[in-house]
């Protein structure tokens, strides 16, 4: 991307941001207003529709409370009710004709008056133990068929399971008990002696489909679907929409779900309003504003493009020019030199750095000359390696002529740890030589301190063969003696071990020296987490030798997970175990 088109895009995000936030919360609030308008008919539909099913239930309960569970022990049609229906209580009981008219007539004008209140009730049948049933209906809506017998119908054995709690039966033609093919949906109840709880039988009130109509309620049916649904049986006693389209309503993509459980808690009452049918009314304005917005978004793009044609035009003539020199000789350029603006300054600026330029090569070059002639000299002047190789293996041949064993062993030893510390091929080495190594270590100091402490070395052969940073192990000896047995003061004993696993293996060094305490070991924990740094180039730390450092290099190298863990006791000795990967060949 060129300067042009970064001044471009730059200049028309400043453009075009603010006026992209301004119309986002235009539109933001736009949205906000209609969603909040629509939401609020949808609710005062809801809760409309609501109000008015609460209404109906509340009516019908309260016609079969003042018919069946009124408690009232004074005379009066319940009681009436309660007295007659304990003749009815066992089954096989005989009745005359003339008997069972007597108790219809008995409690017709409880029935009489309550169907003539609320006109939606179609009839009463009250199915009593004994095989009679009383009845009475205000037309032939509710006109059982003859000799209707329920015992064998299952809603009849649902509202016995239900021990008196309300059965609602589904919407429809229920010509199977009613002479009649209006639809109609019935409720059913138990009823038992509200004294002795003695069953009475089952009291059942049949409705016009009305009940639970809530057309009233629901001003826009079109876009506002209102559902009834008995939620024990998955029936629908209300719907303002074709059913066999309600795939389409649940498939709309944006639409509001409302849902509220009825006084019968059976009972639930469903809204779904789509938005998408309300949005049209409102769609001209929205679009407007879009419109409006991308010509606002066109006339910002022009107007950056244009900008940043005239402010990038004379710096990418300069970079041309720049970008044309080659090297031996740099150009001066006069185009845009006399402008008095800030690109004029510019231009300026660079025929006089141009100018200093050239003037300084030769500079360059001698500094050149001079440096390599310095770093010709340095490299001179470095030590030889391997003078000191061949001194060291002179000392062991006059020491073995001479029959000083000590001498030879000693010399032999450092001769072989020098060679292995400078060591270049790798940073990686085999415990195997590793090991190596701390066994030159330990015959120097056992020379040292006559054989006073000795190293036990318990490593299996597969660990031995296993590729580990050099210079890891031969320091955490050199601690041992020296911080654990206090140079063969506090004990006799260093113990190197390894265990192999799956991808990774450890090696432990231990001694039965003099330990740390909780103090010490805690201070050298702490200064193990700390984080790996880098000392500045030529220098040195105390711990460049010690167990921090090669906490560090091991962390450097093989990443977090990997290093020492270390643990102590008292006067018992410390134990070191280094954790690291098995590298795979």
């Amino acid at each position: 991307m060129n300067l042009r088109q970064k001044f471009f895009l730059f200049i028309a995000v400043i453009a075009i941001i603010p006026l992209l936030v301004l119309s986002s919360y235009a539109y933001a609030r736009y949205v906000d207003t209609i969603n909040g308008q629509i939401g609020e008919i949808s609710q005062n539909i809801f809760e409309s529709a609501q109000t008015v099913a609460e209404n109906k239930l509340t009516v019908l309960t309260n016609a079969i409370g003042l018919l069946t569970f009124h408690s009232d022990n004074s005379s009066g049609i319940n009681s009436n009710m309660i007295n007659i229906l304990q003749d009815y209580r066992k089954p096989g009981t005989r009745h005359t004709a003339y008997e069972i008219l007597q108790a219809n007539q008995q409690l017709s004008d409880a029935y009489s008056n309550v169907l003539y209140t609320y006109d939606f009730i179609y009839s009463f049948q009250i199915f009593t133990p004994s095989g009679i049933t009383l009845s009475y209906s205000n037309s032939q809506k509710g006109d059982l068929i003859p000799d209707y017998n329920p015992e064998e119908n299952q809603w009849f054995k649902d509202t016995k399971s239900k021990n008196g709690s309300l059965y609602i039966s589904t919407l429809g033609v229920h010509n199977d008990i009613f002479n009649s093919s209006t639809p109609s949906v019935f409720l059913a109840q138990s009823l038992y002696d509200v004294y002795t709880r003695e069953y009475l039988g089952v009291f059942m009130i049949n409705c016009s489909p009305e009940i639970f109509d809530l057309s009233e309620a629901n001003t826009l049916p079109e876009s506002n679907y209102l559902s009834i649904q008995n939620t024990t049986t998955g029936d629908l006693l209300y719907a303002n929409y074709d059913t066999t389209k309600a795939s389409l309503i649940g498939a709309l993509s944006n639409k509001n779900i409302r849902t509220e459980y009825l006084k019968i808690p059976e009972l639930r009452l469903s809204s779904v309003t789509d938005y998408d049918s309300l949005y049209q009314s409102y769609h001209i304005t929205l679009y407007m504003m879009l419109l409006i917005s991308a010509c606002c978004l066109g006339a910002a793009l022009i107007a950056a493009y244009f900008l940043s044609e005239y402010l990038t035009r004379p710096i990418i003539h300069l970079s041309h020019k720049m970008a044309a020199q080659d090297g031996s000789h740099l150009e001066l350029s006069s185009q845009y030199q006399s402008r008095t603006d800030e690109i004029g300054a510019l231009y300026n600026e660079y025929n006089s750095m141009v100018s200093e330029l050239n003037a300084s090569v030769k500079r360059d070059y001698e500094n050149k000359l001079i440096s390599m002639d310095a770093q010709m000299k340095a490299l001179e002047a470095r030590i030889n390696s391997h003078f000191l190789f061949n001194t060291l293996e002179s000392i062991n041949s006059i020491a073995e002529i001479e029959g000083n064993e000590r001498i030879g062993t000693m010399s032999l030893a450092l001769g072989n740890m020098f060679r292995y510390s400078i060591k270049t091929e790798s940073e990686l080495v085999t415990v195997e030589d590793e090991l190596s190594n701390v066994n030159d270590y330990v015959s120097i100091q056992s020379i040292r301190f006559d054989n006073r402490f000795q190293l036990l070395l318990e490593v299996p052969e597969e660990v031995r063969k296993q590729r580990i940073l050099k210079l890891i192990l031969q320091p955490l000896v050199e601690n041992a003696l020296y911080h654990g047995l206090g140079y063969c003061s506090c004990g006799d004993r260093i113990h190197i071990d390894g265990q192999l696993e799956s991808d990774v293996f450890y090696l432990t060094v231990s001694d039965n020296g003099k330990g740390m305490t909780q103090e010490q070991l805690s201070a050298l924990r702490s200064s193990l987490a700390e984080e790996a740094q880098f000392t500045e180039l030529g220098n040195r730390n105390k711990q460049s030798i010690g167990m921090k450092n090669i906490e560090t290099r091991i962390e450097l190298y093989y990443g977090k997970g990997y290093g020492l863990a270390v643990d102590s006791t008292e006067g018992s000795g410390t134990f070191i175990r280094v954790n690291l990967p098995v590298i795979q060949k």
